[in-house]
């Protein structure tokens, strides 16, 4: 089951879809059609000079209805092989390179393989199979036999299986090459059944921006027919440089895949926050997107967010930065609110435990990245960590906290709260660029998206140069059409 407060999330994000439907989420269309265009210099020219693609091998088209991988051409194929003795770790089999089918999972029996992935690579490591045949799990676990986590969060067994689908995947990533992890395929309560293992490798590499980094804008928005070009979000790496064991989840694996320019933009901001902040406790991504590039839930037909809202692998829930150290993805009001308020209460403004100079330099660090669209945010603790960036922007020159004015600047246009956006009393919700139409991650539809509507702050006028409405106090996001499907989300504790 999902560990400690982060059930939290998940009763929240119920009452939300049944309620509004999570509005960074119900309400996240495009604030500023300029600040959404625009691209660094560095970004143009390294998309033009890479023009190969980022992945080692071939990669897996996956369906657009949610199925699972398909064979792309040139994807490497291999029979089942000799994988056997792998009842253990101890006799734990190399994980083959692609697709390896025809394996099973008989009575009393389980199988174990050993991943090990090269240097600066996402490894995305899983199964396929019929579910309705028999329910198979896959769980990870790290060199020393450690549990990274399974479906359900970080603990194995676990008892609610409303999320199973056909397929469980992960993500593993190592900066310096040769990290050791292992991976185990049993059945749930004595089932038995036949999958299909895959194993693709992902190119990647820290850096502030995708294509700076060297990827093509393709590579680093993950385009591809339903949702091939994204990526697992890894787990994280104790060993290397940049972040060590610097986040852990708060969602199922099945919504944990993103952009690679997304994995890119979170990473660095949580590095950054780490070097100006010293003993940083780890903190909690909630949910990104299906493997197919579907807002997640549609792939068992409860909806957890309105339609689209987290479509293409470009939008993320995260936790608040809490002063408890905890960074769970949990309420931060302290007021008394419950998920069903929706919002903090005006006592929250005093009561709130969000650690805010933590979070207002997090969040400037992800304003900093020019493909950075909108972040959502409560509407009573918005007003907070705006002041608080304003403070990090007046420290002297030289202080490792101190924010750019630039950054600064983005806390005014591109940060979205309001009575547009209930249950960010939880979370936050960052949403990168969206695709142009006709490259959507639902296999090339056009995305069902309004155009966007700029932000209009205080002073703004019209073409006769007259004042223009104002959104009161707040920044709403116009909204986007959701389906009339009445949203439900399980689990249920």
């Amino acid at each position: 089951m999902i560990a400690r407060r982060e059930w939290s999330y998940f009763v929240v994000m119920a009452l939300a879809a049944v309620t509004y439907g999570c509005q960074g989420e119900q309400g996240e269309t495009e604030i500023d059609d300029a600040a959404d265009s625009t691209t660094s210099e560095a970004e143009s020219s390294a998309d033009t000079e890479s023009g190969e693609s980022a992945e080692v091998t071939g990669e897996a088209v996956l369906s657009a209805a949610g199925d699972g991988p398909s064979e792309a051409p040139g994807a490497l194929r291999v029979g089942r092989g000799d994988l056997e003795p792998n009842d253990a770790s101890a006799t734990a089999q190399q994980a083959p390179l692609g697709v390896t089918n025809n394996l099973s999972i008989t009575k009393g029996d389980e199988d174990w393989y050993r991943v090990v992935v090269p240097a600066r690579t996402v490894a995305r490591v899983g199964i396929q199979m019929n579910n309705a045949a028999g329910d198979l799990d896959l769980v990870a676990y790290d060199a020393q036999g450690h549990l990274l986590g399974s479906r359900n969060g970080a603990e194995y067994p676990y008892t609610w299986r409303g999320q199973e689908t056909n397929t469980e995947f992960y993500g593993f990533y190592s900066e310096e090459g040769g990290a050791v992890y292992y991976v185990r395929v049993l059945g749930h309560a004595g089932a038995t059944n036949t999958y299909s293992l895959y194993v693709d490798h992902y190119t990647y590499v820290d850096g502030q921006t995708c294509t700076g980094a060297g990827f093509s804008l393709a590579d680093c928005e993950g385009r591809g027919s339903g949702g091939s070009g994204l990526i697992p979000f890894p787990f994280p790496d104790p060993s290397d440089s940049v972040l060590g064991n610097a986040y852990n989840f708060a969602s199922y694996s099945n919504y944990r895949f993103a952009r690679r320019e997304l994995v890119m933009l979170v990473r660095h901001a949580l590095a950054e926050t780490r070097k100006a902040f010293p003993g940083t406790k780890p903190l909690s991504l909630i949910d990104i997107c299906q493997m197919d590039g579907v807002t997640p839930g549609y792939d068992i037909g409860d909806p957890r967010h309105p339609q689209s809202t987290h479509d293409q692998g470009g939008n993320i829930d995260i936790a608040y930065f809490q002063t408890d150290g905890s960074n769970d993805a949990e309420i931060v009001c302290n007021d008394g609110a419950s998920h069903a308020d929706g919002y903090c209460s005006s006592t929250a403004a005093k009561t709130h435990i969000v650690d805010l100079p933590r979070q207002a330099f997090f969040m400037a660090k992800l304003f900093a990245s020019p493909r950075t669209r909108v972040i959502g945010t409560d509407t009573v603790l918005a007003p907070l960590i705006r002041a608080t960036a304003q403070s990090l922007a007046s420290l002297p020159a030289g202080d490792r906290r101190r924010i750019s004015q630039s950054e600064l600047n983005s806390f005014s246009s591109r940060l979205a709260y309001g009575s547009g956006w209930p249950y960010h009393h939880h979370h936050i919700h960052l949403s990168l660029q969206w695709l142009p139409q006709g490259s959507s991650a639902r296999g090339g539809d056009p995305m069902p998206l309004s155009a966007p509507a700029p932000f209009l702050g205080p002073g703004a006028k019209d073409a006769e140069g007259d004042p223009k409405p104002q959104m009161s106090n707040s920044m709403q996001a116009p909204g986007e059409a959701v389906d009339s499907f009445d949203m439900t989300w399980p689990p249920r504790p």
